[in-house]
């Protein structure tokens, strides 16, 4: 029962604060009209409770996987390839296509017609469209044999698009035939500017740093309610413990030292001479686990002040400099716009395995530690 209990707590947090950052990321794409499709609590499962905007078109809900979030900003997959006009314009000419018949039509094997409807659905432009007579079924773990138009109001805005209206003169359904009245390279053009990938460098960087950002306020804001609304227990000068509260500018100033110690932790930790020392004073998923069951039975105060402490750790490693983090990513966009061209997807996914070796190295030494101080005592 006390497993169960310490596991509860641990994805009850971290299930919060990831969904938190996660919306960091969701409301910014979404300011700069980047188009978003999932905004999930939860990692991705075919099975799931979830609601779609008819504003937005975003699905917003949870899946059983309760071990964190995730938000589809559409445009950050998928790669550069000079067919992707002639298949997005084959799939509008024809309203639904199977991917072997594309193959055909563009004079490429069917890899390569599967790579291009994957990257066209990746930015929201077209849909895959599971055939229950062929046994497919919607979310399945592969790609169906065709995809189809997505429906479009006149001036070809689609349901992911702001300010759509399906109910104008013009409009077509999915999975009917649209040809747009301009050349499928300025057609292209038009869905990319919908994406991630078709914003400017700022845009997209304020998005990814959106979500650490709204860890960081969240720690800062709970650390200031608790000290000033609730307060914390102290003892006094005969000893005594009471119960003291803060104003706003000493709350804030506790905060601001407090940022400041966890983001000298996070840089010490991709320094080698200090990588070590840190790691050994680090905590994995387990130690945040058993701290927040603990922190829960002592007290309400505690649990909140503990949320507070990973959310602001969550924060500022996600900004470290390495991918697959936001920080990561935000290196690659500098790099692209130092370089005046885009990162090959090969070099990106050697990086990628460069940082997820370096965290999988993280997590045993962390889990180890915890380990050590929980179970063997």
């Amino acid at each position: 029962m006390s497993v169960v209990i310490i596991a509860f707590w641990g994805l009850l947090v971290l299930s919060l604060l990831v969904f938190i950052h996660e919306g960091g990321h969701y409301l910014a794409a979404r300011l700069f009209g980047m188009r978003v499709t999932e905004f999930f609590l939860g990692l991705p499962s075919r099975f799931r409770l979830s609601h779609k905007s008819k504003t937005y078109g975003t699905e917003v809900g949870v899946t059983p996987i309760l071990l964190g979030g995730y938000t589809r900003i559409c445009g950050m997959e998928g790669e550069q390839d000079e067919l992707l006009a002639p298949a997005l314009a084959c799939v509008q000419r024809h309203g639904r296509v199977r991917v072997c018949d594309l193959a055909d039509e563009l004079g490429c094997d069917v890899d390569r017609a599967y790579g291009l409807m994957a990257t066209l659905a990746d930015w929201g432009s077209i849909a895959p469209h599971s055939d229950p007579e062929l046994g497919e079924q919607v979310g399945q773990a592969e790609w169906p044999e065709s995809f189809q138009t997505l429906a479009r109001d006149d001036r070809l805005l689609n349901e992911y698009d702001r300010g759509h209206d399906f109910s104008r003169a013009g409009s077509t359904g999915e999975g009917e035939p649209r040809v747009p009245d301009m050349s499928p390279s300025d057609f292209l053009e038009h869905e990319r500017s919908h994406t991630y990938l078709g914003r400017s460098f700022l845009p997209r960087v304020i998005t990814l740093v959106a979500g650490p950002f709204v860890n960081i306020i969240f720690s800062v804001l709970l650390i200031v309610v608790t000290l000033c609304v609730f307060g914390m227990e102290v003892t006094a000068s005969d000893g005594s413990t009471v119960l003291w509260r803060s104003d706003v500018l000493t709350a804030l100033s506790f905060a601001w030292d407090y940022a400041v110690t966890v983001a000298a932790f996070a840089i010490r930790l991709i320094m080698p001479q200090h990588t070590m020392e840190v790691l050994e004073s680090s905590s994995s998923v387990v130690g945040i686990s058993v701290m927040a069951s603990e922190a829960a039975r002592t007290s309400p105060i505690e649990l909140v002040l503990l949320v507070a402490s990973v959310s602001m750790s969550l924060g500022f490693m996600n900004l470290l400099p390495i991918p697959p983090l936001d920080g990561g990513k935000i290196l690659i966009e500098v790099i692209q716009l130092v370089t005046g061209r885009p990162l090959s997807t090969r070099a990106q996914s050697i990086v990628s395995y460069v940082g997820l070796a370096f965290f999988l190295f993280v997590f045993v030494v962390a889990l180890r530690n915890d380990i050590v101080r929980f179970v063997l005592g």
